[in-house]
């Protein structure tokens, strides 16, 4: 091996040599649980709004991650803050932080509309409604 002429560039040539040495960490790949974050039931969520899923492969709702449903049960969206909107509106729900969840509705008929709200997730999985809960 050839003598390294700068001190910085062998501390570089190390530094990368220990980062490509070093495993790789999925992820996403810890258990949400383990972190104190409620856990977050795709299903559970979309009854809880009056939506209806298409079929999808999992049932975990992750930090960053959304899904789409259609309106089944106006009632129980309004319950969410989100009013006006008629069954086959667009649902849509994401988990922006350990304990919020991000909802959206939109609609074209009878007249275009959109309305969303940010709403809090319990410990056991459960929506709180806005201006409840702590």
């Amino acid at each position: 091996m050839t003598r390294m002429r700068s001190p910085r560039l062998a501390l570089i040539v190390a530094i990368s040599s220990l980062i490509a040495a070093s495993p790789p960490r999925a992820a996403g790949a810890q258990d949400p649980r383990q972190q104190g974050m409620p856990a977050a039931s795709v299903k559970a969520i979309a009854a809880q709004l009056g939506a209806k899923l298409q079929p999808r492969d999992g049932d975990e709702l992750d930090i960053g991650h959304s899904f789409t449903a259609t309106l089944e049960t106006p009632e129980k969206l309004e319950d969410f803050g989100i009013k006006g909107m008629h069954a086959g509106a667009r649902v849509t729900v994401a988990r922006v932080a350990p304990d919020k969840i991000r909802i959206e509705a939109d609609e074209m008929d009878p007249v275009p509309a959109r309305g969303s709200t940010t709403v809090k997730l319990d410990g056991k999985g459960a929506l709180l409604p806005v201006g409840k809960g702590t």
